[in-house]
């Protein structure tokens, strides 16, 4: 093992890494229980509906972890594991950490996969990894703080607080035109990613309605998981058909 990787699986690294796992940990339970009392504060929610939305939360993230984690295997072999750890705890997309560490790299002339790794080069991917990281952690709960009662007034209209048009474009509209476009630029990069998309639509608009007509709940909160586990397998064995 060179110096470099010694460094990077050492327990500096280690120590750094859980602390920073711990931070996110921290943040993730302030949060649910920010949202929790604010929740049954004003009714939005029951607690039936509280369990089967975190169910269901759950259960969906479980096919875009499997991805990332396959992803981790190699940025586990360049950066180390208390690295990976580290970066994939925080954003979890492990395409988006090794681009940014390729481009800390390539600052200190080195090209992650194809050269040895130096100091200089590890100290530059994880400072990059970091920059990336500040808008997550830092820009958005400093520039969204206190905006919760300017938006209510935005987005809501009259005094029985019923939403707004505008209200209705973002949540409705918006997302829609949004997710659209993601799929139109898969769609594109080709006909294996089509697959992927029509069978997950296929399979998920299917256990919908069969949980809808049989009244099965279970079935309601796996859907969306069995689909992109379904897609995840589709879209590698067409590519491989193609």
């Amino acid at each position: 093992m060179s110096e470099v990787m010694q460094v990077a699986n050492g327990p500096v690294m280690w120590g750094i890494a859980l602390l920073t796992i711990a931070v996110v940990v921290v943040q993730a339970v302030l949060i649910y229980r920010l949202t929790k009392r604010r929740v049954e504060k004003e009714g939005t929610l029951t607690k039936e509906e509280i369990r089967t939305a975190l169910k269901t939360g759950g259960i969906t993230a479980i096919g875009p972890a499997i991805s990332v984690f396959v992803l981790a295997l190699s940025m586990i072999s360049l950066l180390g594991a208390p690295a990976t750890l580290m970066r994939i705890g925080i954003i979890g997309s492990a395409s988006t950490e090794m681009t940014a560490a390729n481009m800390g790299a390539l600052v200190a002339g080195v090209t992650l996969g194809a050269e040895e790794l130096t100091m200089p080069a590890f100290g530059a991917a994880m400072l990059a990894c970091a920059f990336m990281s500040c808008g997550y952690l830092i820009l958005i709960p400093v520039i969204s703080r206190g905006l919760g009662k300017p938006l209510q007034k935005i987005f809501t209209s009259g005094e029985d607080g019923r939403p707004s048009k505008l209200a209705i474009f973002f949540g409705t509209v918006f997302p829609a035109l949004f997710f659209l476009v993601l799929a139109v630029n898969q769609i594109a990069q080709g006909l294996d990613y089509l697959a992927a998309m029509v069978v997950s639509a296929a399979i998920m608009f299917v256990l919908n309605k069969v949980a809808r007509d049989r009244d099965i709940k279970w079935l309601k909160a796996w859907s969306m998981g069995i689909a992109v586990l379904a897609a995840m397998i589709c879209g590698p064995l067409f590519g491989m058909i193609l």
